[in-house]
């Protein structure tokens, strides 16, 4: 078998199952372990899967730049968005990491809501200086400009002294097995920290995030207390992140 037809079926594979082990793979193709780790290891420079121990995952297919995320799964980012604003009350000190889904949450957020807003996020701080009724703060630290947003050890140790009553977690990849995770080191750690300090902890969650992972851990499932996911994942899909505990909406 040409090496091509054997990555064709790796993808294949990945694609039905969301996950492929290397023992199998190498059963399967009837070639050594070293020859499957050297596909793996091809198609994971090619971005295409994602190594993890004993096989692959998928990648997260969203694009980085804030820019070209924005259009990406609009309507279901829309029913995220609109779920949200039941987790917000008045009074509130309220957590938002950067990204597209969130920016919708923002601008859906009720004129008469009264609460405190931190974010890390250009554009939502942009959207909710329109709001009549936040206290807004932007956590300043080094721009990320393909994200616009902002990271670094600043904005941990803003983050360090504030107590949210809730965090609207943006996710890029979420495994079962392995948790939310990130393709930038920086904005990892950031978003660590927004779990860290806050009481409840909702994860957005677009079709296309499901079953994927990236390079960097944010957290586990035992730290997430809500999962947020658009109505066209089915409940089969979501069975192994019901059986961890996970409350989804």
């Amino acid at each position: 078998m040409l090496r091509e037809e054997r990555l064709q079926i790796i993808l294949k594979m990945l694609e039905t199952d969301q996950r492929v082990s290397s023992v199998r793979l190498a059963e399967i193709l009837n070639v050594s372990d070293d020859t499957i780790r050297r596909d793996l290891n091809e198609l994971a420079e090619n971005g295409l899967l994602k190594k993890v121990h004993g096989g692959a995952i998928p990648k997260s297919p969203s694009p980085y730049k804030l820019s070209e995320r924005i259009n990406i799964a609009h309507e279901e980012k829309l029913v995220l968005a609109s779920k949200a604003q039941q987790f917000f009350e008045d009074g509130q000190v309220i957590l938002m990491d950067n990204g597209s889904t969130n920016m919708e949450v923002a601008r859906l957020m009720s004129p008469d809501l009264k609460a405190t807003v931190f974010t890390t996020s250009i554009p939502i701080a942009q959207i909710l200086c329109e709001h009549p009724n936040i206290d807004l703060f932007l956590l300043g630290g080094k721009v990320f400009k393909d994200a616009q947003n902002t990271y670094g050890s600043e904005v941990t140790e803003l983050l360090s002294k504030i107590r949210a009553d809730v965090f609207l977690l943006g996710v890029c990849g979420m495994h079962h097995q392995i948790g939310v995770t990130m393709p930038d080191w920086g904005e990892s750690v950031v978003k660590r920290k927004m779990v860290e300090v806050s009481e409840k902890v909702v994860a957005l969650i677009t079709a296309d995030k499901l079953n994927t992972a990236e390079s960097y851990v944010v957290c586990g499932y035992q730290e997430i207390d809500v999962m947020l996911v658009d109505d066209t994942i089915l409940d089969i899909q979501l069975t192994d992140y019901k059986a961890k505990g996970v409350v989804i909406l």
